[in-house]
Formats: C-alpha cells, sequence, structure tokens
C-alpha cells in the first residue's frame, strides 16, 4: 500500500540523508591517513593534497670564478730547514697535489741542509742551494743564498755573477751592475759579466753603453755561441 505523498516525501528525504552519511563515513575511513582512496598500502593519486613535495636537490657547491679546483704541481710545502736564509721559500717540484718537490730533490735538498747544520761555512753546499733555487726561478731565495755564498768567498767571480743575473730577474738592474762591475773590475774578460753586462744596460735603457758591452764581448770571445745573440743585441739597438 502507498502512503500519502506528504508522509512518504519527508521519509525518503530522511532516509536518503542517512545514506549519504553512511557512505560519507565509509569513504572516510577508506582514505584514512594514506591519502589514497584505494585504501592502505595503494600508492597515492595524482594530485592529492597530502602528498609531499619532492625535496629539492641540495644546490652543488661550486668554486668562485678563478679558483683553481684541480691538484696543482709543486705547491706543496717544503720546510727551508736548517742553514737556509730568513725567507727562503719551498722550491717548486713535479709531484701532483702539492706533494712538493720530487724524491731525488727532497733528498739533495736534505743533504744540503744536513751540510749546512754541521757546518754553516760548507761554501759548496750553499752555492749549490742557491743554484737550485736559481734553477727553480726562486730569484729572491737564491740571492739571499749567494749572498751567504759572498759573505765566505767575496772573489768568487762565478758566485758574482750569478748573484747578478738573480738581481736583474728581480728588477734589481743597478744592483745587478753594480756586481757585475765588481767582477770585472778584477776579471775584465770573464765572459759571462761581460754578456751580462751589455743585457742590463739594455734593460736600464743606457742603449750607446749596452752596444759597447756587446762589442766588448765579442772582441774577447770572437767564436763564442753567445756573439750571435750580441749580434742581434746590437743590430736591435742601432749600433
Amino acid at each position: 500500500m502507498g502512503l500519502p505523498l506528504r508522509i512518504a516525501l519527508p521519509i525518503f528525504v530522511v532516509i536518503a540523508a542517512l545514506f549519504i552519511a553512511v557512505m560519507g563515513y565509509f569513504v572516510k575511513v577508506g582514505l584514512g591517513n594514506n591519502g589514497t582512496a584505494l585504501g592502505a598500502g595503494a600508492p597515492p593519486e595524482q594530485g592529492d593534497a597530502r602528498i609531499q613535495a619532492t625535496a629539492a636537490p641540495v644546490a652543488v657547491v661550486t668554486d668562485a670564478p678563478g679558483t683553481v679546483s684541480i691538484p696543482q704541481t709543486g705547491t706543496g710545502p717544503v720546510d727551508s730547514g736548517a742553514g737556509a736564509p730568513a725567507g727562503a721559500a719551498p722550491l717548486p717540484g713535479n709531484a701532483v697535489g702539492g706533494g712538493g718537490p720530487p724524491a731525488p730533490v727532497m733528498q739533495e735538498l736534505a743533504e744540503l741542509r744536513a751540510r749546512l747544520k754541521a757546518n754553516p761555512n760548507d761554501l759548496a753546499a750553499v752555492v749549490a742551494l742557491a743554484d737550485m733555487y736559481f734553477d727553480a726561478g726562486k730569484f729572491d731565495q737564491a740571492g739571499a743564498f749567494y749572498t751567504h755564498a759572498l759573505a765566505l768567498d767575496p772573489g768568487n767571480p762565478d758566485v758574482r755573477t750569478d748573484y747578478a743575473t738573480a738581481l736583474h730577474q728581480t728588477g734589481h738592474d743597478l744592483d745587478a751592475l753594480a756586481q757585475l762591475d765588481v767582477v770585472l773590475k778584477e776579471r775584465p774578460k770573464f765572459l759571462q759579466a761581460l754578456f751580462n753586462r751589455g743585457v742590463v744596460l739594455r734593460a736600464i735603457g743606457r742603449r750607446t753603453d749596452a752596444v759597447a758591452a756587446f762589442k766588448t764581448f765579442i772582441a774577447a770571445a770572437p767564436n763564442d755561441p753567445r756573439v750571435t745573440d750580441a749580434r742581434t743585441n746590437i743590430s736591435e739597438l742601432g749600433g
């Protein structure tokens, strides 16, 4: 039997509301804390607001512009050791990654420093260390050792000429010229000093004197291999 519409309609509305409420409850339970309508253990759904965003990758820290980040050659510290003049710097070497000089050089340095520790007046050891620094391009440090050597043997023309060359390499040309003049005063035909004097005179702009120095060198040693260089300098200087 049918109920009158005025009675059946409110009953239908109440039943529908209860049905929707019950279904809503079960859907909520099914979602749980997983962020998915498929229940526990199911993968998150695309666009679910509770899916945590993937953390941004940590920024890679890069060196500032101009920073060298590869291992370098010969930058490792080497103790100046006993007998080394104050301020003497490490010698460059061939080891990669700042390892300092190679083993044979290290051994020679150790031997020379041991000799100086035992005898600070070991002229041969002082000169050998000076030459090692010179060959390494450490002209300031080489000059310190040459000064020490000249204090022990002031009349040594080879050491004084090398000292003058180290001074020239560090821009102390007037001092270099003075050292060469000392050598040539005692030994007027000391070839290395004659040639180097021309080089230093040219460097300080004394063109006429430089030409004269190179001509003196050629006259003293016409068969020397450096004659070609001397003549080139004379030509370039207009002599």
